[in-house]
């Protein structure tokens, strides 16, 4: 897809006004707004008022006669509850929206889809350890909701659910892991049990969310289990002449070795530096420096910046953009190292990777790595979100104007009727003609709606953001 063929005005209100045909709208009788002022006294935020779209869209998708709603807005579309695409990320932003004063209904709302997931994963024998779709996304979202409403009930569900995935775990060498069905058959054709290592829908994101259950007190044992799960990763890792890697899966079936975020090396050294936070054992510390410095010497000359390869085996490098194999994942680990170690080439690295995505031409221009996806995990959301990171840890304003860019095209890029607003896109970058519009968190309009508020509400001074557990602490 090429780039806009009309740039908007990187002025958000003038851009929204462009797009909506029109000023922006009052919100519902009963409600406050987070800093914003009616047609007497100006105009509302913009991007608040394309969220309350997005999740009007949502809303027009509920299930009949049940909480929830469906994944798309096709007919035949079905319940999901996940973290990734189904009720779980739903809730996530309904509690966003909650925070940030715009809606009556958010909260209750959230509720009731949340007694659903609770009801859900009780009758559960065998979930994932995805946190995508599986028993760590949902204890955090669990969680989240007990911190919300103050209820114990939901907290002990979000123990029950740690409990079931560390059942399911099995010793393996000098920790534990899961092996399981592998992930992406119905992509890949290909089936069988593989010990899972990544970020997104392995070990290393369910050790994140553990970490989290540490934080927040969900489970007293939930430290140690992180422990024993990061024991096996490091025993796991491939020695590389640049530092440390891993493959997403044992036996890996097909050549695909990702340095990135989701799927790789900068994912798990993201979960090691956060481990190393909580213990303050330095080889945890060792070997997250060590996956950064393999990822950054997969990165190749863009512009006057650096982009790391969507996977080593690629004859021809792709660049991702986005928090899955992109500089919104990969400077996430950049970061985290920095922070802990003062040392300012870690911040140098994620500038460069925010230089050569710049240099792409993004978020206006499309490319192979940044097709037309404007959700949290491939997109613009993702790359949105990033930039309000970047310009929080390095003071820097011109982050907030890339993020306010991101806002404008995930906002030229939908679609509204009825005051309901939508994003027909594609998942995945193989597949660009198979459109659809998304409920969820991580491909559809909740997602879009969290950055949107995310954005509206830092431009107003404000924090309303839930981050999930593989986010660094702003």
């Amino acid at each position: 897809m090429r780039g806009l063929a009309d740039p908007l005005p990187r002025d958000p209100i003038t851009a929204f006004r462009r797009l909506s045909g029109g000023p922006a709208l009052d919100p519902p009788s009963g409600s406050r707004t987070l800093g914003g002022k009616n047609r007497k006294g100006g105009t509302m935020n913009p991007q608040l008022t394309a969220a309350k779209e997005a999740v009007a869209f949502i809303r027009a998708q509920k299930l009949e006669g049940q909480p929830g709603w469906k994944r798309t807005d096709e007919a035949k579309s079905g319940a999901d509850r996940s973290l990734y695409r189904g009720s779980s990320g739903v809730i996530l932003t309904l509690l966003e929206l909650h925070a940030a004063g715009l809606d009556d209904q958010a909260l209750p709302e959230a509720v009731a889809a949340g007694e659903d997931v609770m009801a859900y994963v009780k009758a559960k024998d065998w979930l994932s350890v995805s946190p995508s779709t599986g028993w760590p996304g949902y204890a955090f979202i669990l969680n989240e909701l007990a911190l919300a409403t103050g209820r114990n009930d939901f907290k002990e569900m979000a123990a029950v659910c740690l409990e079931r995935l560390m059942a399911q775990a099995v010793p393996l060498g000098a920790g534990v892991g899961w092996i399981e069905p592998m992930p992406f058959s119905d992509i890949t054709g290909m089936t069988g049990d593989r010990e899972i290592y990544d970020q997104s829908v392995g070990a290393a994101g369910a050790a994140l969310i553990l970490l989290y259950a540490h934080e927040h007190g969900v489970h007293p044992n939930a430290l140690k289990w992180a422990v024993q799960v990061c024991e096996r990763l490091l025993e796991v890792a491939e020695d590389d002449p640049d530092g440390l890697r891993w493959k997403m899966m044992s036996d890996m079936p097909f050549p695909f070795t990702a340095p990135n975020f989701a799927h790789g090396g900068a994912g798990v050294g993201y979960l090691l530096a956060r481990l190393h936070r909580a213990t303050g054992e330095g080889r945890y510390l060792d070997a997250a420096m060590a996956a950064a410095n393999y990822t950054m010497s997969r990165s190749h000359p863009v512009g006057t910046g650096r982009l790391v390869c969507h996977t080593e085996e690629a004859r021809n490098p792709i660049f991702y953009l986005g928090a899955c194999h992109g500089p919104a994942g990969t400077g996430r680990l950049l970061l985290e190292l920095y922070d802990i170690t003062g040392d300012a080439n870690w911040l140098d690295d994620a500038k460069t990777l925010m230089d050569g995505l710049l240099a792409t031409g993004a978020p206006e221009t499309r490319s192979k790595g940044f097709w037309n996806n404007y959700g949290q995990c491939c997109g613009d959301a993702g790359v949105g979100e990033f930039a309000l990171l970047m310009e929080k840890r390095t003071e820097d304003p011109a982050y907030r104007d890339i993020a306010r860019r991101c806002a404008e095209v995930i906002v030229a890029q939908s679609e509204v009727s009825d005051g309901r607003r939508r994003w027909l896109h594609a998942e995945h970058r193989d597949r660009p003609d198979f459109l659809q519009a998304q409920t969820g968190y991580m491909q559809g309009a909740a997602g879009m709606a969290s950055f949107l508020l995310n954005l509206g509400a830092t431009e107003e001074g404000k924090s309303v953001k839930r981050p999930l557990p593989d986010w660094p602490n702003p």
